[in-house]
Order: C-alpha cells, then structure tokens, then sequence
C-alpha cells in the first residue's frame, strides 16, 4: 500500500506551495498528473491525499486543497448521475455537508417524516477529520458535481484566479440536487463493516502546539517560514508515507475481546482426557538425507539409455546398465523411457527393454508400454522381447491375442517374397513357443492359425505349427468325450487335400 519514494516527491512538487497556485491550470495539472502517476496506482496516490486533506498543517493553504479535490474527480472521470460510485465521494460529500456526519446525515435519512429531519446536526470538530473547508472549496466541489458548461471554463483557471472569483450571491447549491448523491454515498457506507466505521488515525497533529510555546510550522498567513522548515516538511511527509508499514496508514480500531471459556468438567469417566504433549529433546527428527542431492549414477544411466536408443551397447555397458535396474528398480522411473521410445530400445537393446519392463509391471502405465509394442514394426526383437517376457510373468491375454493377429496380418501384407518367408517362420517358432508352454489356449486362435498355416502349407515351420495345433484340437476333442470329432475330420481332410509333398516328412 505504501508509495515510491518518487511518486511522493512527484506530489509535493504538484502541491508546491510557492507555484501551485500560479503557474498551472487545472486541466494542466490533470496532464502533468497522468504523465507522472500510473493509472493503476491512482487510489494510493488518493489515499495519499486524503491523509494530507485531513492534515490542515500539511496542507495549510487553499491553493493545495483545491487541486487535491481537483484531482479526486479527475483520477475517476465519472458522470454526474453515478459520481457515488467514486473511491472518494465521502470527502466531496463531507466538503458539501461539514456540520455533518455520514451517521448523522444516515439518521436524518431514515426519518424523513420526522419534524426533527430538517435540523442541523453539529458534531465536535474533531482535527484529524477533513479540515474546515472555505466558502470558495465548497463552491468548487459543487460546479465540479455538477457537470455544467461553467466546469470546462472553470478548468482553464489557475487555482488563485478561483479563489478571486466572486461567489453567487444566491445560495451556493440547491440541497435538492444532490439528495441522489447524498442517499446512494450512504447506502455504501452502510455496507461496510462496523469496524470499519469507527477508527481513529495512528498519526495526528497537535492542535495546541502554541499553547506549549513550540515553535510553529507556519506562519500566520499559513506560508512556511523558511526554506529549512520545506526540507523538513518534505522529509516528514516521506516519513509518514514510505516504508513497508506507512505511519499516516495505520489506524487505532476497536478490539474484540472474548473471554476464555470455562474448563469443561466431565462427568462421564469413559470421555477421553486431553494430554498436554512433553517436551522431550530426544526426539529425532526424520530427514531424508539424500534429498536434494545430485545421483550421479542416475545421470550415467540416462546417458547409457540414450546410446541404447540410439545403437547396440557394448558387453561392459550392457551389464552396468542391467546391474544398477537390479540393484534399483525404481530407477526405471527416472531414465527417461517412454511408450514413444520402447520401439528403438527393442530394436537396438532388446535385453535392457525386456528388463525395463519387467520393472514397469507395478506402474499404472503399463498398458500403454504394451500398446506400443503392439503397434511397432514385427522384428526378431519384438517377437524375443514378447516370448522372454511371457516366461517371467502373466501378460494380459488381450495383448498376447492382439500381437498374434499383428503378426500374421503383417506375415500376409509383406510383398517381398524372401521377407515373408522368414516372418512366417518367425511367428510360427513364435507361436509353438507359446502353446509348448501353455501360455495360450490354442481353442482361442485355432481358426485364425489354421488359416494362417494354410496360406503358408509350403514353409516347413508352418506345417510344424499346424501339426501342433490340429494336435492339441484332437486332445481337447479326446476330453470332451468326442463331442469335436467331425470338426477334427474336416480339418484333417482339408490339410490332406492341400498339402504339398514337403509336408509328408
């Protein structure tokens, strides 16, 4: 909340005794103003003021008095009809009305009918209040809220050409035009909290300074004595105003008290009994002792992930990298892999990525590692790292099933005859891999297999896998009491009417 040391300084030389009531007009000092203070910091700077508006010896003359009420309505260029709606329209309110409080004015409001609505409520002149304002400053503030023609001319004036001007002699204002603006200021004061209402500033001037034979700030025309008197002005208003809690901006508010409640005395002995901890200097404080320190070993591993990405590791590096995820596991979290880079690691390192993911079974990304091996291209490492990993644990039926199909649709989809000849021999040693080792269930894939053997009767490793298959069908149609014997007649019937002499060995 508190100001810069600039934008104090930018203000004193606005409200310059000895110039300002000469040297610029208002509309002037409007433009010196937005170039000088950031809009953003307008209601600082106006609270600002307002403090220096209550301190008639900060600002003794009329001159500075009249720009800062200048300025309230020029920082929030508002229309006649909504100016309650000003950050400061209870100072305009408290110029135009001081024999009043806002409390007094809101009781007068609320009794309109009553006889008594039409008297004057006085209040104590309290100093820390705004300062008694003249004839001049209230007819000022009122062309200003009025927002007639006579408002731009006025405007043209510097502030001592105002204060020469005759007044009207008719009454200053009609009371009438400003009842709107009267109700609506209190209807917000009224939503503001009670404590907020009722404080007094921390910092205030001394009235009676005379009476003790101190000698005085200013004249008694209100002129400062001398040009050391200015520097001291200026370094108190720096003062009061600058630091991380500015002086002039505390208040003295009411204090809540609430007293301490009884103990509460139980008469039920089952209650539990609240037990005041000891204060023990034995007690050892848990700390973690490799926190925030660099693990070397895991930026070394990271760099061998990333060559085994990009190529074949040696022997030695090979080792060390499956050493240190056997002695750690959970490094496997913090080396960098991704779903996106399985693929290059099965290729280039199938051994370091059939261990990774051995790690990874407890992650809740699994299922994504696997849709990446899925999708990749079907190799010899793909199809080593798949077998190597259904010896060790239980992959999810699902992916073994969907991996199958993967293969024999690319076995089929292969243009190049030499190349599909190795990936058929490949997914069939592959596939008799699984069923030796009941990792499927043959009845699940028989038809997609029988077809797949079928189309590639010619390839020796083909044939072996059917013979397999139509195997293991007759042994499951043997235990289910024959009900698959004309099943295992067709197939044998079929394979006999396409078979090739090869096949007969």
């Amino acid at each position: 909340m508190s100001l810069l040391s600039k934008d104090i300084n930018f203000i004193l030389n606005l409200l310059n005794e000895d110039t300002c009531g000469t040297n610029l007009t208002f509309d002037q000092i409007s433009t010196q103003f937005q170039h000088g203070i950031n809009k953003h910091d307008y209601l600082k700077v106006g609270n600002a003021l307002v403090l220096l508006l209550q301190n008639r010896d900060l600002t003794p003359t009329s001159q500075q008095r009249l720009i800062i009420l200048y300025l309230f309505f020029d920082m929030y260029k508002i229309e006649p009809l909504h100016l309650h709606t000003n950050p400061f329209a209870p100072v305009f309110l408290t110029v135009l009305y001081p024999s009043q409080t806002l409390g007094s004015m809101s009781t007068i409001n609320d009794t309109n009918n009553d006889t008594t609505s039409t008297a004057t409520v006085q209040q104590k002149r309290f100093h820390w209040i705004i300062s008694k304002v003249t004839s001049h400053e209230r007819w000022f503030v009122h062309t200003l809220m009025s927002g007639s023609s006579t408002t731009k001319d006025l405007l043209k004036k510097t502030p001592n050409q105002i204060l020469q001007m005759p007044l009207p002699s008719s009454p200053l204002f009609d009371d009438s035009n400003h009842d709107y603006f009267k109700q609506q200021v209190i209807e917000r004061t009224k939503q503001l909290p009670l404590t907020a209402q009722c404080h007094l500033p921390a910092v205030i001037d001394d009235p009676e300074t005379n009476k003790y034979n101190f000698d005085t700030l200013f004249t008694r025309n209100g002129a400062l004595n001398n040009n050391n008197i200015k520097d001291d002005y200026k370094q108190v208003v720096e003062k009061l105003f600058i630091g991380q809690k500015p002086s002039m901006e505390q208040t003295i508010r009411p204090e809540f008290l609430r007293l301490v409640p009884p103990l509460h005395i139980s008469l039920d002995c089952d209650e539990l009994i609240w037990m005041n901890p000891i204060e023990n200097d034995n007690h050892m404080v848990a700390w973690d002792g490799s926190m925030c320190i660099t693990n070397k070993i895991s930026i070394e591993i990271r760099q061998l992930m990333d060559k085994a990405y990009m190529g074949q590791l040696n022997l030695q590096q090979q080792q060390k990298l499956l050493d240190e995820l056997e002695t750690d596991p959970c490094i496997v979290y913090h080396i960098g892999l991704t779903p996106s880079k399985l693929p290059s690691l099965v290729e280039n390192s199938p051994l370091i990525a059939i261990q990774c993911l051995l790690k990874l079974m407890p992650s809740n990304q699994l299922t994504e590692y696997l849709s990446s091996l899925v999708n990749m291209d079907m190799s010899l490492h793909s199809m080593e790292v798949v077998n190597r990993l259904t010896t060790s644990i239980d992959l999810p039926q699902e992916f073994l099933h969907l991996y199958i199909s993967t293969c024999v649709t690319t076995c089929e989809n292969t243009k190049d005859r030499f190349l599909q000849n190795r990936f058929v021999r490949l997914v069939s040693v592959f596939i008799q891999s699984l069923i030796r080792n009941k990792v499927i269930d043959v009845k699940d894939l028989f038809l997609e297999v029988q077809g797949f053997c079928i189309g590639f009767r010619h390839i020796k490793e083909a044939a072996a896998l059917f013979q397999l298959v139509k195997k293991m069908d007759s042994n499951n149609n043997n235990n289910n009491n024959g009900n698959g014997n004309s099943h295992t007649i067709t197939t044998e019937e079929t394979i006999s009417s396409t078979e090739e002499p090869m096949l007969n060995d």
